[in-house]
């Protein structure tokens, strides 16, 4: 399992630019806040130590002004200028990376966001949006953090898992001041499942892209709300708090306006502190910890703002929280893409050159246009086969009780190993149609093992169960070597067998609901 690391610090330094020591130097309009280079004189070689003093002071003091609130109205001017700067310095980071593949997610409202968060500061604003993008690279990885924050696009089958359980939730609700609220029940966390803490940070960094898409929540803020009454010992997992605390409060372009604890578990002085500790400075001072009855806590919620009908019925308020239907919801929003499982698909090595750019290009405008299927039928001469080109096919499912179609994450997967689209091929001579074996089906003995395996002992990993069943990995220890990457000796990748091995966990415990 890929390794993530996640900057703690909420304000990465780094190094000031020198002072301009010669009259040589190349031109660059980045150089000042204005947009203006130094002063180059080319009918005189020779530039006073009075002007050269000058434009060093010059620049101390556009420095100095970056690390001061700047004026709305020319900060994003500032925050470009600042940007060009930091090029020069950390062109390799993950910022800059994305800026050259995909420049069209860095318009000016992505910028504003984190110039809003840090109170129109431009340093600070360069620093959190540094830090968002590094973030971001590290949970998503290259390919995946050029793709647009939604279902389709960035939650592959283990991270649906995880989000299904509903451990941080967008309340359709805001305070009186019109902030956003983001309610916390860590008894949520079922560490039963198999889900990683990976898969539940990419959880927590789509709900919080939800609560950015709302522009109220974007002027105003959110408000963090924590009920850990209900929760265990062993669900109060603090790499998972601390990421999740730096993710919130110290990434996100978000300005985090509020942090209530209410009925604390027993478990409160484990990760209080850390949780202090990795919170904002603002925030830090001004947490609000609520002890006492349900009674007592809605009184004391009332005076930040947040009266009873605002607050979900688990603190003793009236809003009823619906977390299927928010589900539903946001399927709908994000289209039909959203209803199936997305898992990277290796791509064959090619045979000649592609421009990345465009294809980036396609990638965002047109997600859609990526699983839609396509069949191109020509036809051959005697003695040749028919040639099939489609991108995410559906295939009927080879189950108990026959569907119309095949969820489109199961169609990459024959896709990935070579299958036949359809299950059927036709011969040369278009006569009869023979059906296809496809490994991973509930007819491979190896899958049925790891399955069997995992729901007797839960505590068992994914990746164990399936070596367990009989399934080989190359690759599989090579540090660093993310999941997507890592195949079988059918061809398929370990996440997809992941995935395949989740569903068939869910349909066996349906099936023995049922029954009983």
């Amino acid at each position: 399992m890929t390794k993530i690391t996640i900057r703690m610090q909420h304000q990465p330094p780094h190094a000031e630019t020198p002072p301009v020591e010669s009259e040589d130097a190349t031109e660059d309009p980045l150089a000042t806040l204005d947009g203006s280079s130094p002063s180059n004189n080319n009918n005189n070689n020779n530039v006073s130590t009075e002007q050269q003093q000058q434009q060093q002071q010059q620049q101390l003091n556009n420095q100095s002004e970056n690390q001061q609130p700047c004026d709305p109205v020319v900060a994003l001017d500032h925050l470009n200028v600042e940007l060009g700067r930091l090029r020069e310095t950390k062109s390799d980071c993950a910022l800059f990376r994305a800026y050259a593949a995909r420049p069209q997610l860095f318009d000016d409202e992505h910028k504003k966001g984190f110039l809003r968060t840090e109170n129109y500061v431009v340093k600070a604003a360069a620093d959190r949006m540094i830090a968002y993008w590094e973030a971001r690279a590290d949970l998503f990885g290259e390919e995946r953090m050029l793709l647009p924050m939604d279902r389709s696009g960035t939650l592959n089958g283990e991270d649906s898992l995880a989000l299904d359980q509903g451990l941080l939730q967008l309340l359709p609700q805001k305070d009186l001041d019109g902030r956003g609220l983001i309610f916390f029940d860590p008894s949520r966390h079922n560490i039963k499942l198999g889900y990683s803490n990976e898969s539940m940070l990419r959880v927590i960094w789509y709900i919080m892209h939800v609560a950015k898409e709302d522009p109220i929540i974007r002027e105003n803020g959110f408000v963090l709300i924590v009920y850990p009454k209900q929760c265990t010992p062993e669900q109060i997992d603090r790499d998972l708090i601390a990421k999740g605390t730096t993710i919130i409060g110290s990434v996100m372009p978000l300005p985090w306006k509020g942090f209530h604890i209410c009925h604390p578990c027993s478990s409160y002085n484990k990760y209080f502190p850390l949780v202090k500790m990795l919170s904002p400075t603002r925030i830090k001072d001004n947490i609000a910890v609520h002890f006492g009855t349900d009674e007592h806590v809605l009184e004391c919620m009332a005076g930040y703002a947040l009266p009873a009908e605002k607050l979900p019925t688990e603190l003793g308020g009236r809003d009823r929280l619906d977390y299927a239907k928010w589900l539903s919801d946001r399927k709908n929003v994000e289209g039909v893409d959203a209803l199936r499982v997305s898992t990277p698909v290796p791509r064959p090595p090619s045979t000649h050159s592609e421009a990345s750019d465009e294809v980036m290009k396609d990638a965002s405008k047109s997600p859609k246009k990526s699983v839609k299927t396509k069949t191109t039928k020509a036809t051959k001469p005697k003695g040749t086969t028919t040639t099939t080109t489609t991108s995410r096919p559906k295939t009927k499912r080879n189950i108990r009780t026959p569907s119309p179609s095949l969820p489109q994450a199961d169609a990459a997967k024959s896709s990935a190993v070579g299958a036949s689209p359809t299950p059927t091929t036709t011969n040369a001579a278009g006569g009869a149609s023979t059906k296809t074996r496809r490994p991973g089906r509930k007819g491979d003995a190896r899958m049925h093992r790891a399955v069997t395996l995992k729901i007797e002992k839960p505590e068992t990993s994914l990746v164990e169960a399936l070596q367990e069943g009989g399934f080989n990995f190359d690759g599989l220890n090579e540090k660093g070597k993310p999941h997507h990457e890592v195949f079988d000796q059918d061809g398929v990748s370990l996440m997809q067998r992941k995935n395949q091995l989740l569903r068939r966990i869910r349909v066996e415990k349906k099936k023995k609901k049922e029954e009983a």
